[in-house]
């Protein structure tokens, strides 16, 4: 049989025989089943497999490379969208009304004579033949095409898992020169500029861009009886049409049709007036449109009748998309209002029932069938067979081109842990959350700490998942789910979550792992051979490419849902008592610090002095004794440090990818703005991190955990402060980690000296599957992190800047990806925890300063030491560079912050 509807419609078959001549034999009711198991295995219940690419079908990039791939995707680019808030739906729709699609600009770079002319205010549309750069917006009738005729390539450079704003659309023309666009929601850009260069590559004879998922024609079709060429696309009706079938005019007598109870009941009598906005486009978007029935208007449930709407396949950069109106007259081809009923969108269709399940009913009419998404099931009927069958042609064919489209909205389940082997989720409620998305699964559950929002404990990347089922318990349902446990694919952690929507949350599953393959397939057009690949993947046929499983379905049942002990609770521990009693001594500024500018080509230009009036030439009045000439810090570990290991005689475990070094960065971020979170995870050992500052003083909570079920043997920390920057006194460490064991770590400090760079942590131990781990990570423990926010006018804020240009510090930068001002302003006063000026002269979003007190643990007179610090931060975005200039009223100070704010900028 070439399908599954094809072997649902033959066991029922047979079970009616069967129930035919035995009375007694009871029709079984089907249950939902599924199992990861490679890109040419069918999964039960899947209808078919489109491929848009010319590599053998089944084949995939390594199971490593895919999990990394889609974690740095989750938490940049494809982070999904809140429920109700696509934005590829938005998108649509604007292509459906406007024929093409408009981006907002956040910076130009490359070609001078463009650059120059980018403004806030700038956009960029994409259109059927060109990209067309509006300078001064849509509204504007000005601006510069670059045609597809005159562009040789384009590539897309995605930083959002670094930063948002940071990701840009390089565009090369066929005389070499390039343009860069930096876009907000780079994927978007990337999937609409995909479709209309595909398109038209496709339309001119040209082959389409690889790796790309938008756009591109159907290949081959593979079902459960082989893979089979593509056939010629059917045909649509272009045309709007009456009830009867037949193409109206404007201005033609408009045949009346009957009330519905949600329509107007004073109908127009002839046709209106096209849309010349929409008519220009309207071939190019719209697939097949006309009448069908669906059930709604006045009524509850079966109440409700059987009504005519009318509905338009459209054809979009954002995929196919069935919407439906109350009459064609409300359609975009004659009116801009958006009167829209409902959308279907495509790309979340899970299968197609030809025959609907509702056809037994009574009321329903025949030639009925169901479009099945994972948000909802819509039931159709056809006046005719010959209708529905070109339907069903036309509808399954749209979501065959749509194979690899993801939607970019989430699926919440609220779901009660039944089973958690570790203990960590809430098992008495149903507050758990599985949200299911483009590249995994979200465990997230309500975190106590944080006024109950929810904090993620787990994401599953679909490469993840091993084995998944129904469960039934006095008819309560529930999923059981067979995940690895991490990147090593070697242990698995088995979980039941209990829901009403069990069957839903399968399906939604299901879908997202068929699409997350398709995906996954595409972009190994694009990927380089990988020798090392294959150690990792045991299925892998000595390409790189990841071979498809034909083990059988892992299929299992239960009768009971288990026990399960309450979860374990981490104790917190608060904040020491530290002395609210310090006193400032403020510093005079010392002796003049010159910097010499680096950079030959200056792109701020050749003078570096702010818009602040300079200080007067006066020489300084005698100063008292400087605490920190004499070093008052001091060079003595007060701790000692830990014993270092003897060389390793086991094996070493494999060094951390670029995707968990960068992941570690960002968590390092996030933990010195939210002062909570993780900071290191290398798929054994998992470090959470909480940072309380009390002034100069600070406690670190460390919890680690063991995610694998071995013991974690000869485990080490060790604090490396290399400058001298804390005096720290570390609480009792275990020298073993039990599987799936957890504890906690104190860790007291206080800022001693000036100094950069920060404090590092070296973990060190012995995992029987991988072996010996010796890595290093920065703490969220910088120069910058005892900085005090300091509130000042902006005259206020003047005088000190001149108070203290004796120690001024300057550096320019140019940071590998575009500036993103957003981003600086965020770190800061989040990151360097001072407090922004408004008000100066030359303030602006591409020109700030902050304010902040560095409190320190050193005594003078008895006294701890203050020392207040101004920072500016001039972004210059076409040239891409950056001046960081620190005035403090100590030279130790200002060299700490500057060097401080370059490593974590750049």
């Amino acid at each position: 049989m070439a399908n599954s509807i094809e072997f649902e419609q033959e066991m029922k078959l047979r079970f009616g025989v069967a129930a035919s001549a035995n009375r007694e034999f009871r029709i079984p009711t089907p249950m939902y089943m599924g199992m990861f198991a490679g890109a040419t295995k069918p999964k039960p219940f899947q209808r078919k497999r489109p491929n848009q690419s010319l590599l053998p079908a089944g084949k995939l990039p390594s199971l490593h490379e895919m999990r990394n791939t889609a974690l740095l995707l989750q938490k940049g680019s494809y982070k999904p969208c809140p429920a109700g808030e696509s934005r590829r739906v938005e998108l649509a729709m604007q292509h459906i009304y406007e024929g093409r699609n408009e981006f907002k600009l956040l910076s130009v770079r490359g070609i001078p004579g463009v650059s120059n002319q980018w403004r806030s205010e700038s956009t960029m549309l994409i259109s059927d033949e060109s990209i067309i750069f509006k300078p001064f917006g849509g509204a504007n009738n000005q601006s510069i095409d670059f045609s597809f005729d005159d562009i040789s390539d384009w590539s897309v450079v995605d930083n959002d898992h670094l930063r948002i704003g940071d990701s840009f659309i390089q565009v090369t023309s066929t005389n070499g020169d390039s343009i860069i666009f930096g876009v907000p929601f780079i994927r978007d850009a990337k999937h609409t500029l995909e479709y209309y260069w595909n398109n038209y590559r496709v339309s001119n004879g040209k082959p389409v861009k690889l790796g790309s998922t938008h756009g591109r024609p159907i290949v081959s079709v593979t079902t459960l009886s082989g893979e089979d060429p593509v056939g010629e696309p059917p045909v649509g009706q272009p045309e709007v049409v009456d009830q009867d079938g037949i193409v109206v005019r404007p201005g033609a007598k408009m045949i009346q049709r009957r009330n519905s109870g949600l329509t107007s009941t004073k109908e127009q009598n002839i046709v209106p007036s096209e849309n010349k906005a929409v008519k220009k486009h309207w071939f190019k978007v719209v697939v097949h449109q006309g009448w069908l029935l669906k059930k709604g208007g006045v009524g509850i449930g079966a109440a409700k009748n059987w009504i005519k709407r009318y509905f338009v396949l459209y054809k979009t950069s954002q995929g196919h998309f069935l919407i439906y109106y109350s009459d064609f007259t409300e359609c975009p081809m004659y009116t801009s209002a958006k009167n829209h009923r409902n959308i279907v969108d495509l790309a979340k269709t899970t299968f197609i029932r030809p025959g609907s399940n509702k056809a037994e009913y009574s009321d329903t009419p025949p030639h009925s069938f169901d479009i099945v998404t994972t948000e909802r099931e819509w039931t159709l009927c056809a006046e005719s067979q010959e209708n529905v069958q070109r339907w069903l042609k036309i509808l399954n064919h749209a979501v065959d081109a749509d194979v690899a489209i993801l939607p970019d909205e989430e699926l919440i389940f609220k779901v009660k842990p039944k089973v958690d082997p570790l203990g960590i989720l809430p098992a008495s409620d149903y507050s758990t959350s599985l949200r299911v998305s483009a590249n995994g699964v979200s465990v997230t559950a309500p975190d106590s700490t944080n006024n109950g929002s929810d904090r993620e404990f787990f994401f599953w990347v679909y490469t993840d998942f091993y084995k998944w089922s129904l469960l039934s318990q006095v008819g309560k349902l529930a999923l059981l789910v067979n995940v690895f446990a991490d990147s090593s694919f070697s242990r698995r952690n088995e979980y039941i979550f209990r829901t009403k929507e069990a069957v839903r949350l399968a399906t939604a599953i299901e879908y997202f792992i068929e699409k997350f393959m398709s995906v996954m397939h595409v972009r190994l057009e694009t990927m380089e051979e990988d020798p090392e690949s294959n150690q990792d993947n045991s299925n892998s046929n000595g390409n790189g490419l990841q071979q498809a499983s034909a083990d059988e379905f892992g299929i299992s049942f239960t009768d009971d849902f288990g026990s399960t002990s309450a979860p374990s609770k981490v104790a917190e521990i608060d904040l020491l008592g530290l002395d609210n009693n310090e006193s400032t001594t403020i510093l005079s500024p010392s002796v003049n610090r010159n910097v010499v500018d680096p950079f030959g080509d200056d792109p701020f230009g050749e003078s570096s002095s702010s818009s602040l009036p300079p200080p007067p030439p006066t020489s300084l009045p005698n100063q008292a004794l400087d605490p920190f000439g004499d070093d008052p810090f001091g060079n003595d570990d007060l701790f000692g440090g830990a014993p270092k290991l003897s060389s390793p005689t086991v094996k070493v475990a494999p060094a951390l990818s670029p995707a968990q070094i960068n992941q570690h960065r960002l968590w390092l971020f996030g933990v010195l703005q939210n002062g909570i979170g993780p900071i290191y995870d290398d798929g054994t050992l998992q470090v959470m991190v909480k940072l309380d500052i009390r002034l100069s003083q600070a406690k670190l909570v460390f919890n680690y955990r063991n995610q694998s079920p071995g013991t974690l043997t000869d485990f080490k920390i060790e604090f490396i402060d290399s400058n001298g920057l804390i005096r720290f006194e570390a609480g009792p460490l275990k020298d073993s980690v039990p599987g799936l064991g957890q504890f906690q770590q104190q860790l007291m400090v206080e800022c001693m000296k000036p100094v950069s760079p920060g404090v590092r942590m070296k973990i060190l131990y012995n995992d029987t599957l991988s072996g010996l781990r010796d890595t290093s990570i920065d703490l969220p423990l910088f120069v910058t992190t005892f900085n005090e926010p300091l509130t000042l006018p902006a005259q206020d804020f003047a005088n000190r800047w001149i108070q203290a240009a004796q120690n001024e510090g300057q550096e320019i930068v140019k940071p590998l990806s575009p500036i993103h001002p957003p981003t600086i302003h965020a770190a800061l006063t989040g990151v360097f925890k001072y407090s922004r000026i408004l008000g100066l002269p030359d303030e602006s979003d591409y020109v700030i300063y902050g304010a902040a007190t560095l409190r320190t643990g050193t005594l003078a007179n008895g006294e701890k030491i203050s020392v207040g610090s101004l920072v500016k931060i001039e972004m210059n975005i076409q040239a891409n560079a950056m001046r960081i200039t620190v005035r403090a009223l100590h030279p130790a100070v200002t060299s700490a912050v500057i060097d401080t704010v370059k490593l974590l900028l750049v």
